[in-house]
C-alpha cells in the first residue's frame, strides 16, 4: 500500500473526530458578538439586547469535570471539539487564529445552558491541531437571549 500521497498528520485528526462522534457526537453553540454594532439609539444605550452571531460546533462532547470538594463553587464543565469545527468557525469570521476566536467569544451554549469559557487548551500531532479543549462554568444570566446569525 502506498501512504505517499497521504499527509501522516491528517490520521490525529480524523480519529478524534471519529472518536467524537462515537462518544455522543453533541453540537455545542458558540456565542459570537454580532459583525456590526447596533447604531440605534437604545442600542447605543444598552438597552436593547445584543444580537449573538451562533456557530454550531459539532462533533463535540460535553461533561461535567470530577465534582470539588470546595462548597459554593459551581461546577466545572469541558468540552472537547474537533479541530475541524474550530478551523471552520475561524474561517467563517476571517480570524486570524482561534485564540482570537476563543477571547471573542461571549460564552457557549449547550442543550439551552449558557456557559463561560474559562481556559482553553489544544492537542496536536506533528505542529497540527486535531482537539481543543474548553473549561466552562454555568453562567447565572437567563437564556435564551436574543440570538440572530
Amino acid at each position: 500500500m502506498d501512504l505517499s500521497t497521504q499527509l501522516p498528520n491528517s490520521y490525529s485528526l480524523q480519529v478524534a473526530t471519529t472518536l467524537l462522534r462515537a462518544c455522543g457526537g453533541a453540537a455545542a453553540t458558540l456565542l459570537m458578538p454580532p459583525a456590526t454594532g447596533d447604531t440605534t439609539d437604545a442600542g447605543q444605550l444598552g438597552i436593547d439586547a445584543p444580537n449573538f452571531q451562533s456557530l454550531v460546533l459539532t462533533p463535540s462532547v460535553f461533561r461535567k469535570i470530577r465534582a470539588t470538594m470546595s462548597e459554593g463553587q459551581p461546577a466545572k464543565y469541558e468540552l472537547l471539539i474537533a479541530a475541524a469545527a474550530i478551523a471552520n468557525a475561524t474561517n467563517t469570521l476571517q480570524l486570524a487564529s482561534t485564540d482570537t476566536l476563543f477571547a471573542m467569544a461571549a460564552g457557549v451554549v449547550v442543550d439551552g445552558k449558557l456557559y463561560l469559557i474559562e481556559a482553553t487548551g489544544v492537542s496536536e500531532n506533528l505542529g497540527e491541531a486535531y482537539l481543543y479543549r474548553l473549561l466552562l462554568r454555568e453562567s447565572t444570566a437567563e437564556w435564551p437571549m436574543q440570538s440572530g446569525t
